[in-house]
């Protein structure tokens, strides 16, 4: 019969059941001398011990109502205004520490260093004994005992940093040889330190998009900036984003006026002196006080009056257009201004008390255009250079928001000393003077050689310019000429100024016309009475002599 002992040791194959009963009796010997497993630590040190409890315990996590992650917006400075800035990442990243390049290695370059400092352990395909072994490991037993390396430390090359200007030298200079080949010069320093590679070769022959391998380039453009389009030195832009469309729809399609519009800016006066005050605090003491940022302005956007002159305007503003200073292009679209002339005028739509300024490095974030020579007017300024991607430096991302209720607070404060937001402007173009050109084209006159030359005369003529407008502001000030006056040659003026200066001749101070009204008359036959005084004191000093 089987017992509960063999039941517990072995698994029955075929269940069998129980007619009779047959229950043991109790031992007849103390309990202490039975082998009782009591388990102990053993149990929980095995491996399957933590799988089964994963399996069988379920986590308790308790979710509260924020879901874990509690998230509060009302200390995060600027984001009920719209300034999503501080939640987002920094658009310039900081430039990594050289020490800490080893922490960014991935775990595949960390395998691969481990492997080249160990040896492998098949040295030949054959049975070595310890005898042999240790025979080879002495180098007394050696038949040509190899010669012991020094090994001289070598200092790994720093990491070159992003940033670093030669660093962008060289890759620019790089990319220009990779896709100019004709126009490498003989043995540059750039081409030295920074070789081309088969793999940078086949990399420009057969571009890969970086996110999706599918797509294939249509079309090939050579980035270059577009310095005639500057209207400073700095040559930067500005990318303006609205929350609301600025123009109502016009017959159910977009008003496309505001291609065309004017946007102004004009000083805040509400909010400029708490800007001055925050951005004195910020430079006296920049670890207590935030930045307050650029300064803010009111902003004014103005379109043409008419709703059917975009396409005119365009004409006008396009420098390829032969006749785009027309008479007849211009006269539907003027008006008679204040002064009596005829301009085109320009209502103002909108008003933005204030806008959202997030400045933005110019080197990483631009507008690019691309222009396609074959699609150019035959005189249109881009045609010569070709198909070609233009870059726009972008200075700044300003949002805009229009707050009407602000507006017109603003304007019931506004005083007849502050600037008004102007209801129409009456604009008429006109081409720029020599120092406007100077303003302009100061960049490219400074790194062009082939613009030198008419960099130049723009200069000489904006000095010239300068000079006669100082000559007329002299006129201006010194008021129309009496009667019997003279004109006078600078060449007078500056022998006038001379004469002015006092001169001594034999120690003698001579006086001038106004100096001569309060002097005495004079005495002796001299002209002021000094001879005579200084004779008396040179014949009191001889007689001193002689006594």
């Amino acid at each position: 019969m089987a017992t509960s002992s063999d039941a517990k040791g072995f698994k029955q194959d075929m269940v069998v059941s129980i007619r009779y009963r047959n229950d043991l009796p109790p031992p007849p010997m103390a309990p202490k001398l039975l082998d009782i497993d009591t388990g102990g630590l053993a149990q929980y040190l095995t491996t399957g011990y933590a799988s089964a409890l994963a399996k069988r315990e379920e986590p308790n996590i308790e979710v509260d109502a924020e879901g874990g992650m509690p998230i509060d917006m009302v200390g995060v400075p600027g984001y009920f205004l719209g300034d999503e800035s501080a939640i987002m990442a920094p658009e310039i990243q900081a430039v990594l520490d050289p020490a800490d390049h080893a922490l960014m290695l991935s775990i595949d370059q960390l395998k691969s260093q481990g492997a080249k400092n160990n040896v492998s352990f098949l040295r030949k395909t054959q049975y070595m004994t310890a005898s042999q072994m240790a025979r080879a490991s002495d180098p007394l037993m050696r038949m040509n005992p190899r010669a012991r390396k020094i090994s001289e430390s070598k200092t790994a090359p720093l990491p070159v940093a992003r940033d670093d200007k030669e660093n962008i030298k060289r890759h620019i200079q790089k990319g220009f040889d990779i896709a100019y080949p004709d126009s490498i010069p003989y043995n540059p320093p750039e081409a030295i330190s920074n070789p081309i590679t088969p793999q940078d070769r086949d990399t420009w022959n057969n571009p890969v998009h970086p996110d999706n391998p599918r797509l294939k380039p249509v079309e090939f453009y050579p980035v270059l900036p577009d310095l005639d389009a500057t209207t400073d030195l700095s040559s930067n832009w500005w990318a303006l984003k609205f929350e609301k469309p600025p123009l109502p729809p016009i017959r159910g399609r977009r008003d496309d006026r505001i291609d065309v519009g004017l946007l102004m800016a004009a000083e805040n006066t509400a909010e400029t002196s708490k800007w001055r005050a925050k951005k004195k605090a910020f430079e006296e003491h920049p670890e207590l006080y935030e930045d307050p940022g650029p300064e803010p302005y009111m902003w004014s956007l103005n379109v043409p009056k008419q709703n059917d002159s975009t396409a005119r305007m365009r004409k006008i503003l396009d420098d390829s257009n032969p006749s785009k200073d027309d008479p007849a292009l211009y006269a539907p679209l003027l008006e008679e201004s204040a002064d009596g002339s005829q301009r085109l005028p320009f209502e103002r739509v909108r008003v933005y008390a204030s806008a959202t300024q997030t400045p933005v490095d110019p080197r990483r974030i631009m507008a690019l255009s691309l222009v396609n020579a074959e699609k150019l007017a035959s005189g249109s300024r881009l045609r010569k250079q070709g198909s070609a991607a233009y870059y726009y430096p972008i200075l700044e991302r300003v949002r805009m928001k229009a707050d009407r209720a602000n507006l017109n607070r603003m304007h019931a404060q506004d005083t007849e000393d502050e600037i008004p937001v102007p209801d129409q402007l009456m604009v008429m173009f006109t081409e720029p003077g020599p120092q406007e050109k100077v303003v302009r084209h100061q960049f490219r006159g400074e790194y062009d050689d082939s613009f030198a030359e008419e960099y130049a005369e723009t200069v000489r003529a904006a000095e010239a310019e300068a000079e006669a407008l100082h000559a007329e502001e002299i006129v201006q000030e010194q008021g129309e000429v009496h009667e019997g006056a003279q004109d006078v040659s600078m060449a007078e003026v500056e022998a006038a100024e001379e004469a002015e200066v006092i001169m001594t001749t034999n120690g003698v101070r001579h006086r001038d016309r106004d100096d001569d009204r309060n002097t005495p008359p004079p005495v002796n036959g001299n002209e002021n009475g000094v001879e005579a005084r200084d004779a008396d004191a040179d014949e009191d000093e001889d007689a001193m002599r002689d006594d």
